[in-house]
């Protein structure tokens, strides 16, 4: 049974991948009637993109399925996520036979022993501590998050965990400079996640511990807009996600005099899409006196 945290997941990998490629989450496998996590196609001429990602830009030098799990899958689960892997493969052989296979990596917070031993996994050569590589056949790699180097190359990837490992990510981020790659890409999806838990109320204990983990990273957030000016503040988190600000946008946020519009743009550029902070800055262009 899958929670709501393994949707954070997915979020984390697309603000992460969407730079460097083609990015799908609950991607529909063809001749299946099933949904991967995230699927991935890399884009060559924006391979250098993958090198501030850290592991999670490894894990993408090809196409890929990610599937994660912010416990441990089961047997049964794993066998699943095979069946969807295979399917893509198929899908991607059909449209290209000399495209390289596609991986399947399955990122398990906790040890899925039965799992390790059903598929013969054995500890990948050249990568760290807690990658586990099946029969070369297969093209599946397991990745056991809670026995990853807590190092910054892993941050973003056991941020796509649960229980202690994303509670230990998450201080870690908490930690890095306010300019940190890491930050413009982890924040939105963090803060998104967190405001739709807080909206009902969170349902489980570990919802309720994510939600309070997180508190510091909202007051960070507001802090920082606050002491770079709201507008300037606006403009380069925006940037730090989705690359230069058109500039009639800009012109749009530097006129801004009330604070209200400036603070929900900022909180917009920091946890929505790139099509809605255009949006909600086109339909309020004006500067208004605060």
């Amino acid at each position: 049974m899958r929670n709501r945290l393994d949707r954070l997941a997915k979020d984390v990998a697309q603000a992460g991948l969407t730079a460097t490629g083609k990015v799908v989450t609950d991607a529909e496998v063809p001749g299946e009637s099933q949904h991967a996590d995230v699927w991935y196609e890399p884009d060559p001429a924006r391979a250098s993109g993958r090198e501030r990602l850290g592991m999670l830009g490894r894990l993408a030098a090809t196409a890929c399925t990610i599937e994660a799990y912010s416990d441990s899958p089961s047997a049964d689960e794993v066998r699943a996520c095979l069946q969807k892997h295979l399917g893509a493969w198929r899908s991607c052989v059909a449209r290209d036979r000399t495209a390289e296979a596609p991986f399947l990596w399955i990122l398990s917070t906790g040890r899925p022993k039965a799992v390790l031993d059903g598929l013969r996994m054995d500890p990948m050569a050249g990568w760290p501590a807690g990658v586990y590589a099946g029969p070369d056949l297969l093209r599946t790699v397991v990745v056991v998050l809670g026995e990853l180097p807590r190092e910054r190359s892993t941050l973003l990837i056991r941020l796509m965990g649960g229980r202690r490992v994303l509670r230990e990510a998450i201080e870690e981020l908490r930690l890095l400079p306010e300019e940190a790659p890491e930050r413009a890409i982890a924040l939105g999806p963090l803060l998104r996640f967190r405001a739709a838990l807080v909206e009902p109320g969170p349902a489980t204990p570990e919802e309720e511990e994510f939600v309070m983990t997180t508190q510091e990273l909202v007051e960070q957030f507001i802090e920082q807009g606050r002491k770079q000016g709201m507008a300037q503040g606006t403009i380069e988190l925006y940037e730090a996600r989705f690359g230069p600000m058109p500039p009639a946008l800009r012109s749009a946020v530097e006129a801004m005099r009330d604070l209200p519009t400036l603070r929900r743009w900022h909180l917009l550029a920091g946890t929505g899409t790139r099509d809605e902070v255009h949006d909600a800055i086109a339909a309020d262009p004006a500067g208004r006196s605060s």
